[in-house]
């Protein structure tokens, strides 16, 4: 047995199959709503809506501290198993862990010097309990998005998406009941200490799981121009990862400077809802990464055509039937929340609806990133980004709630028609979904 298949062995578990990882993000997505669903009931909707505001900025933080290495590990780690490189694969882990803790500690004191300087005109005092204690989650966020870069390059999907959908809201859901239990009064900074709780225990599962990928093998030594080749492979996937964080949040902090925290809450409870019906092209876009990896790594670019086609078939069929669910009982998953959460009905169907046009063209972004696509997918993620914020800015200040639903449809179609051209323009086909087939041969 070969030194990567003894280290594959050690990162527990006999498989981590696409049923896998999406049985795992089937379960976190329904943990993650009754999360949700408990803090919407326990919290009044202000405090609610503070709590959103923190958790996003340390969800916005920790993701570009990241700096592309979450994203650009799938990539290094699956090339050096499937070349039997351990040395180059430890050290990689070891330099992407050290590198994103050090950009996380200087993001962290960032943030307390920010809120001792701004005026409270620009962040009230209302936000800054919350937002204080959000900066202490940011190294850990960022430390255990990067096990999860680590863990799927390996092909181990269930440890590297578990900490995120399944620890997280699991212990922060009994974290709040218990606190609730025994009388305490619930607020936005109570629940921000639960998060850095929670995402200790998280990150200490998930690093326990990976320690055999940090241990030294023989013929360990960098290479000239190694970390370089990894920083600058690293840097353009940035807009990668950020994307999809910055087009869910955006709007949250576009919303902050022109609603009340409860009008906060609304719309962010209507993203959470829409958020059930993109599970399936997570879930898809994910598993689909090394196999396209694999296949561009040994110049067979049918093989990467066909599983691009099929994993998008199987993104996008099973959305289509969740809209048309979601469509018929999104109004009463909103009742869940409580009656005061039925005025976002309209924002959550045009949310849903922009995910459903993404499902159809899935894995465009994980299969340029996987072939070296990353510069123009990076082009075009940014240029997607400024328009959202634009369109949010034209949107938010008239329309409300309902103004950034509709920026946010916008954005998505923009950046999916374009990753289209650009994935025909690379790699010769429209990327779309067809008929699913059931091999992936």
């Amino acid at each position: 047995m070969s030194i990567i298949s003894k280290l594959k062995s050690k990162i527990t578990g006999d498989t981590s199959t696409g049923l896998a990882t999406l049985l795992v993000r089937v379960m976190g997505a329904g943990i993650g709503f009754l999360s949700h669903l408990l803090l919407a009931r326990l919290l009044d909707p202000s405090e609610y809506g503070v709590y959103v505001f923190a958790w996003t900025i340390v969800v916005l933080l920790g993701t570009f501290c990241g700096i592309g290495l979450p994203v650009a590990a799938t990539k290094f780690v699956s090339t050096y198993q499937d070349q039997d490189q351990p040395a180059r694969l430890n050290l990689f882990s070891r330099f992407s862990v050290l590198v994103a803790l050090g950009v996380t500690v200087v993001a962290a004191v960032l943030v307390i010097l920010v809120l001792n300087i701004v005026p409270t005109t620009l962040i009230e005092a209302v936000y800054r309990p919350a937002l204080f204690v959000g900066a202490f989650c940011i190294p850990l966020f960022t430390l255990t998005e990067i096990g999860k870069g680590l863990a799927r390059g390996l092909g181990r999907n269930v440890i590297a998406y578990a900490p995120g959908f399944l620890w997280r809201p699991i212990l922060l859901g009994a974290g709040v009941v218990a606190l609730y239990y025994f009388g305490v009064e619930l607020n936005a900074g109570q629940v921000m200490l639960l998060c850095v709780a929670v995402l200790l225990v998280a990150f200490v599962w998930q690093l326990w799981h990976l320690r055999a990928m940090f241990g030294k093998t023989s013929g360990e030594g960098a290479v000239k121009g190694q970390k370089r080749e990894w920083l600058m492979t690293a840097l353009p996937l940035t807009t990668m990862e950020a994307y999809n964080i910055l087009l869910a949040n955006t709007d949250i902090l576009v919303l902050k400077f022109f609603v009340s925290p409860d009008q906060l809450a609304f719309y962010f409870v209507a993203t959470k809802i829409a958020a059930l019906l993109g599970f399936i092209t997570f879930a898809v876009s994910a598993t689909a990464g090394k196999p396209i990896a694999a296949a561009y790594a040994k110049e067979d670019h049918q093989k990467v055509r066909s599983l691009m086609y099929q994993f998008t078939a199987m993104a996008f069929w099973p959305t289509l039937l969740g809209f048309v669910g979601l469509f018929v009982l999104g109004g009463y998953l909103l009742y869940l929340f409580g009656d005061v959460y039925a005025v976002a009905h309209g924002p959550l169907l045009i949310l849903a609806f922009g995910l459903l046009a993404q499902s159809y063209s899935a894995v465009t972004r994980f299969g340029l990133a996987m072939t070296g696509g990353q510069q123009g997918l990076s082009i075009i993620l940014i240029v997607s980004l400024v328009l959202n914020v634009v369109f949010n800015l034209a949107l938010v200040p008239t329309f409300g709630i309902y103004g950034a639903a509709s920026a946010t449809l916008a954005t998505t179609l923009f950046s999916v028609v374009s990753l289209l051209i650009l994935t025909k323009k690379r790699l010769g086909f429209w990327a779309v979904a067809g008929w699913p087939k059931l091999s992936l041969q």
